[in-house]
């Protein structure tokens, strides 16, 4: 079979033999087949290594005196004889009543969202699917859109502890501004900004922290593309969206602790812990804690973080009940804000990173609080229902001095200076139903789904008069400012705005799904207001409703290749003008987007691919830093071809990587000044490799690299002003052994820009010196 022939990177310890195939099952994304009794009272041997499915599941059963069979090419029985039973065969004695079926992270029913996790792909980097909005979870090689699932395995390995860590090695992302620096976390995706208000948690948005921490989560899933027809009506997704999945108690017990350090002298740990209890183990509680504070790889500059999660679970035959609730508090000195480039200027080289010219007394505080709850029950065979409520609060405030950088020597002036504050409060709520049924030869996999988010945001800039003549690459530090006068009571609201929908979608699929047709739309509002911070009334808002459809279609025409297309088209929330300009916080009117893609996929066992090109079209809107003004511009069309590639091509060897070739250019602005020109932000070329390789002559260490590649970058509209391109390496070690009582402990040695390379990181008109080369270690032990 050529499944039980496809090489998997298995993680089984050695325990109760049942949820041992539990966890081949997971891992291995086959389905297994056997009666509770054949195992009961027996326990499994470990299973650790890149190895096909038949070798583990040799290993996993030496001494329990059972047998299997492969019955077809996703599926293997598990006998109470050692000897394997022919397919099909009766009356043998291999197989007793009731077999107990075994697939996924949890044996949820197909109609069923809550507790299922797609498979891991052929070296467990990335996951075979993840949630496709209003289609609910989808195999990558049944889903017409383009997305990346990052697995938990990824995320460690990398040492990933923030989204931005996470991002690092994907092909079509940019992270727009570097660990820490901001009150939230923002990405370029297919050459537009997504904000944290367009992450999901757990498929419920608008309740992310402002910045992401990876304690809790179990993977983070990366959609391309416009997605309010699927996830709902929105802030600002039309480049995409991102769902983080929470952790969630696994049937074998967890308790991990992890010792942390990052340069120059940063030192905390976490603490990873997870039961579940139930004569079924139907209840589950999984806790994350991490902190850590000291000084960064950046001089002057000092970090501290705390973050906490809890998640509960319940599963039952026909029910499933989710809640989480986390807490993040981040406290940053001397933190990194925008720089910004004077109109005529060119932008000089990036100063050596590690040496920041901002003054050590800026700073940024704040913290989250945030939780959801999530219900779904199968009301009757092939219909689901379910509601999920979530909300968030925000608080944070920086003390800012953004500096001007005004000639090619590096000299600077202060564009402007204050403190910041700032409060978010967000209600998220979704309610719907999802129905499997067919129609003669058509199968049907419906949903009608609605969704409301109402989010508040209260600011206040207390300005800072302030003058200073310093340098980039020597600056000049000054004492720190009075601040006497400055307001001490609670920010203002300054905008509210409520995005409601109601979605309908009917995936059609005929011939084993060789051929699916899916269409469907979404009744779109959005209401939205301003308030002046000073005298509270209200200065303008928007109250917008259109329908956005979208239909796409998938073809199979060999099992390891597919091809799709998609049109979709929605109703997003104009941008928001970002702190430090002249109309911080005004909220510009929404506007209706275009997608059209086409695209094909690859899934060969061992290595997968997306080859993908589209076109966006969206107003083009950035930083008139004449005026420090937030404005918009005519339109944006984006064109590009994205291509990622992942998998284990070779035994212990596991690939992550791709392009982006991106052609984003003004139209229609004003009197035709800056049409034809690169939009602002936009890179017309990126790339990255990753490579991860387990040593054949030392079991247990593996090494990884690798290689970064951003395109020049123009500053603003007439492209007079440019970022210049830059390339960064990254590299890693790490060893895994077993303690005498056979639990694992692993050693983690990563390096981020690895050659300590200097330069700008720039998504918009302002710009970010990059983080300097940073030394990351990890103990994690088992227990």
């Amino acid at each position: 079979m050529a499944q039980a022939s496809k090489t998997t990177t298995f993680d089984i310890p050695a325990q109760p033999l049942s949820q041992a195939l539990m966890a081949f099952g997971r891992q291995s994304g086959m389905q297994i087949a056997v009666d509770s009794a054949t195992v009961a009272g027996k326990t499994s041997a470990p299973v650790a290594g890149s190895m096909t499915a038949d070798q583990a599941l040799r290993q996993l059963l030496a001494g329990s005196g059972l047998g299997y069979q492969f019955t077809s090419a996703n599926a293997v029985t598990v006998a109470g004889a050692p000897a394997p039973v022919p397919a099909g065969a009766v009356g043998s004695g291999a197989l007793v009543l009731d077999p107990v079926r075994i697939q996924g992270a949890i044996a949820t029913p197909p109609q069923g969202e809550l507790g299922y996790q797609s498979p891991a792909f052929a070296g467990g980097q990335v996951a075979r699917g993840g949630k496709v909005g209003l289609l609910g979870n989808r195999d990558y090689m049944d889903t017409p859109f383009s997305e990346t699932t990052y697995t938990n395995q990824y995320i460690q390995n990398q040492q990933a502890r923030t989204l931005t860590d996470v991002l690092a090695g994907d092909p079509t992302l940019r992270s727009g501004i570097p660990n820490g620096n901001v009150f939230d976390d923002r990405v370029m995706i297919r050459g537009i900004t997504v904000t944290n208000p367009n992450f999901g948690f757990g498929g419920l948005f608008g309740i992310v922290p402002n910045q992401v921490d990876t304690t809790g989560i179990e993977r983070v899933e990366v959609f391309r593309g416009p997605t309010a027809f699927l996830n709902g009506a929105l802030p600002n997704a039309v480049g995409g969206t991102i769902n983080l999945v929470p952790k969630r108690a696994t049937d074998a017990p967890i308790t991990q602790a992890t010792l942390l350090f990052n340069s120059d002298s940063q030192l905390g740990g976490s603490l990873d812990v997870g039961r579940r209890f139930g004569p079924d183990n139907e209840l589950g509680l999984r806790a994350g804690a991490t902190y850590y504070s000291g000084d960064t790889a950046v001089n002057n500059q000092t970090a501290e973080r705390l973050a906490l999660t809890l998640g509960f679970d319940y599963r039952s035959a026909n029910t499933r009940l989710e809640a989480d609730l986390g807490f993040l508090q981040r406290d940053v000195g001397a933190f990194q804000g925008g720089i910004f480039l004077a109109a005529g200027v060119q932008l000089p080289p990036a100063p050596y990173a590690r040496n920041s010219s901002y003054q050590p007394w800026e700073r940024l505080q704040g913290n989250d609080v945030y939780g959801s709850l999530k219900f779904e029950h199968d009301i009757v065979e092939g219909l689901t229902g379910f509601i999920k409520a979530g909300a968030r609060r925000s608080n944070y405030t920086s003390v800012f001095f953004n500096q001007n950088i005004v000639n090619y020597s590096g000299n600077t002036t202060v564009l402007s200076a204050g403190q910041y504050m700032s409060t978010v409060e967000a209600l998220s709520l979704e309610a719907g139903l999802r129905a499997i049924f067919h129609t003669g030869p058509l199968k049907h996999e419906a949903a009608l789904i609605g969704d409301y988010l109402k989010t508040q945001n209260f600011t206040f800039n207390n300005p800072l008069a302030a003058a200073l003549n310093s340098n980039i690459y020597n600056p000049t530090f000054i004492p720190q400012p009075s601040f006497a006068g400055f307001r001490t009571q609670p920010p203002p609201l300054t905008s509210d705005s409520v995005y409601g929908s109601v979605g309908i979608v009917d995936a059609i699929s005929f011939n084993n799904d060789m051929f699916q047709i899916i269409g469907g739309a979404r009744l779109q509002r959005l209401q939205t207001a301003n308030y002046n911070a000073v005298t509270g009334l209200p200065t303008n808002g928007n109250d917008q409703t259109v329908v956005s459809p979208s239909a796409s279609f998938v073809f199979k025409p060999m099992k390891e290749v597919m091809l799709y297309g998609n049109y979709i088209q929605a109703l997003q929330q104009g941008p928001i003008a970002p702190a430090g300009v002249v109309n911080a916080g005004m909220q510009f009117s929404p506007f209706v987007t275009n997608q059209f893609e086409i695209g094909v996929k690859a899934d060969f066992g061992f290595i997968g691919a997306t080859l993908s090109a589209f076109q966006i079209t969206l107003p083009s809107s950035f930083t008139d830093v004449a005026t420090n003004t937030f404005v918009t511009n005519g339109q944006q069309r984006n064109q590009g071809i994205e291509f990622v590639a992942f998998g284990e091509p070779a035994p212990g060897l596991r690939l992550l990587g791709g392009f982006t070739v991106l052609n984003a250019i003004q139209m229609s602005t004003q009197d035709g000044l800056t049409n034809g020109k690169q939009a602002v932000g936009t890179t017309p070329f990126q790339a990255s490799l990753g490579l991860d390789w387990d040593t054949p002559w030392v079991k247990g260490l593996g090494v990884m690299g690798r290689g970064v590649y951003n395109g020049q970058v123009y500053l603003n509209a007439a492209n007079t002003q440019a970022a210049p391109p830059w390339t960064r390496f990254d590299a890693g070690l790490r060893y895994t052994f077993d303690r005498t009582d056979g639990k694992p402990v692993t050693l983690r040695a990563n390096v981020i820009n690895l050659f300590d390379a200097n330069y700008w990181i720039a998504t918009t008109s302002f710009f970010f010196q990059n983080p300097p080369r940073t030394f990351m270690l990890s103990l994690t032990a088992d227990f």
